[in-house]
């Protein structure tokens, strides 16, 4: 029989999709902004949802909760006692922050340890990302990959599943500009339906060859490659109506000194690599405020760095 823990908590980490040339397949973990869920045995019919945090509209039946789906499909697999689920949530949902995967890869690894299964890394994102079905409608893989592994991860599907995982340079930092809009339930579903159908032969070629920098410029830890490899000439002109004022801000951020600008995920949330000069990154942080204001929303700045995955803490 396998050994029982009777509760366990695990922090997933916010993250960041994308990166801009990176559609579904790049994804970094964010520091110090996490989901936190509290995991114990109940001996009730089904999965509990329990909200412990200020958050509201968490969904608490389990199939339309990512995390609350990750746990049903696990508990089937390996014939599991339900669980409850306390989650308190530190990433808000419906920013492009990967709020739903940072829940579900704490609920993948607190499980893991909990019943000891000794799950593999593919094992993980895939148990993780089925959670994603309840935010997105499709499991996807980006979004759980980076707040499951941490650093900069590169994820492919097809014609299996492959995953790779980077440490950042020392001096890369990240902005996180979020503004206060209202988005709509599934929001990330939603966003998917603007993608074009069809993309011109020399835009894919442009993000593929920034694609493969962006790895490079991982690989060598060169943030300024990183930075110049974030251009997007597939995705973020579908996406760009969604974000005010996106194109005059990016303009400034870069002629300022950011090295690179992208929508984050989904969005609205937009993210900006920058070095550690402080006078740069509060000229940065600057410039995303007022470009928000400037549209009739006031935003929220969180300037941070590549951080750590999803973790058992107790």
């Amino acid at each position: 029989m396998k050994k029982r823990i009777k509760n366990v908590t695990a922090i997933g980490p916010a993250s960041s999709a994308n990166l801009g040339s990176g559609f579904d397949c790049f994804a970094i973990a964010l520091d110090d902004i996490f989901d936190t869920v509290k995991i114990s045995l109940n001996s009730k019919p089904d999965v509990i949802i329990k909200n412990i945090s200020q958050t509201k509209n968490i969904p608490t039946q389990p199939n339309e909760n990512t995390g609350g789906l990750v746990a049903l499909n696990i508990i089937k697999e390996f014939n599991l006692p339900n669980v409850t689920l306390g989650i308190k949530k530190g990433v808000p949902p419906g920013k492009g922050l990967g709020s739903s995967a940072a829940t579900a890869s704490a609920v993948a690894v607190g499980l893991n340890k909990m019943f000891s299964l000794n799950l593999s890394k593919h094992e993980l994102l895939k148990f993780a990302a089925s959670g994603e079905i309840a935010s997105a409608g499709v499991a996807h893989s980006d979004n759980v990959a980076g707040s499951l592994f941490g650093g900069f991860v590169v994820v492919s599907s097809f014609p299996k599943i492959n995953i790779a995982s980077f440490s950042p340079p020392k001096n890369l930092r990240v902005c996180i500009g979020i503004p206060k809009i209202n988005t709509p339930p599934k929001k990330t579903g939603l966003a998917r339906k603007l993608l074009p159908k069809s993309v011109k032969f020399s835009d894919a070629v442009i993000n593929i060859s920034n694609a493969a920098m962006m790895v490079a410029g991982f690989s060598k830890r060169d943030e300024n490659i990183i930075g110049a490899s974030m251009h997007d000439s597939i995705v973020e002109p579908a996406r760009v109506s969604m974000i005010p004022n996106y194109k005059k801000i990016k303009a400034q951020v870069l002629k300022s000194g950011g090295l690179g600008m992208a929508i984050s995920g989904a969005g609205p949330s937009v993210i900006v690599f920058v070095n550690t000069n402080q006078l740069v990154q509060n000229k940065i942080k600057k410039i995303i405020k007022s470009g928000f204001k400037s549209a009739g929303y006031n935003s929220s700045l969180l300037m941070t760095k590549i951080g750590k995955g999803a973790r058992v803490i107790k």
